[in-house]
């Protein structure tokens, strides 16, 4: 099989490399009487034929909550190697700090770094601010809706040469965590993201996750994200979608 083969099959299996929109929702813990909280998941596909293909992906969340204060931290990276021979070093590093301003009202601060080989992002810089609204919140259920804005630095690659855009976007999100029983929960955020001087370049993201707890702290997790995005990096697709499961550990 030829390196180009290779390459359209590892597109092919992970679909879309990495979401340029990250969901900080889904490692988010609403309880208010949480004050250490953090999980590791671990994701892994080995196949082995004529060619031998290897994915990787590791994610550590951790959240802290003091008083009105909220910290959340997230690390992801994400390998991919075909014979021998790495075709994708993906990784991403959020930081959010929460201060509640009222019962439902909420003030949010966050910085962000990204990198994506496969989607041509050498490098990426987020940080932003603004508010966060508690729709309705019960024992069970609860939903959020989020209005932010932010400032993009990024640096891709282009035809000729890295290409460097500068962008103020807003960052309004709608979220819902549903737990139907102690073994079963759905949660779901979809973020839309305009330039403020150009809203026909807008990104919309959404990911929605299926979990379930069958030993202790142990859960399987069977998550779908779509992205569209109408002015990706040069050579990325307008849309993209993943479909993900794996094994989550809660401490």
């Amino acid at each position: 099989m030829s390196k180009k083969h290779v390459f359209l099959f590892l597109l092919f299996i992970n679909t879309v490399a990495f979401c340029q929109v990250v969901n900080i929702e889904s490692i988010r813990n609403h309880s208010d009487s949480s004050r250490f909280l953090g999980s590791v998941k671990l994701d892994f596909d080995l196949t082995k034929n004529v060619n031998t293909f290897f994915n990787l992906t590791n994610e550590v969340t951790l959240q802290y909550a003091t008083g009105k204060n909220l910290f959340l931290f997230l690390n992801t990276f994400v390998f991919t190697e075909a014979n021998n021979e790495k075709f994708t070093d993906k990784s991403v590093q959020h930081l959010r700090y929460n201060y509640r301003l009222k019962p439902r009202l909420t003030f949010e601060v966050f910085t962000q770094l990204q990198k994506d080989k496969v989607s041509f992002i050498n490098f990426r810089a987020l940080v932003g601010l603004g508010t966060r609204f508690q729709l309705f919140h019960s024992e069970k259920n609860k939903f959020f809706l989020g209005t932010l804005i932010m400032y993009e630095h990024e640096n891709s690659v282009g035809n000729s040469g890295d290409v460097i855009d500068k962008a103020t976007r807003g960052n309004i999100y709608f979220s819902f965590n549903l737990n139907l029983n102690k073994k079963i929960a759905i949660s779901s955020t979809t973020y839309y993201q305009p330039k403020l001087n150009l809203f026909s370049d807008y990104r919309i993201s959404s990911e929605t996750s299926f979990s379930f707890s069958f030993f202790k702290k142990l859960a399987l997790v069977t998550s779908f994200s779509y992205q569209l995005d109408k002015f990706p990096v040069l050579g990325i697709p307008n849309s993209q979608y993943k479909l993900e499961n794996g094994i989550q550990y809660t401490f």
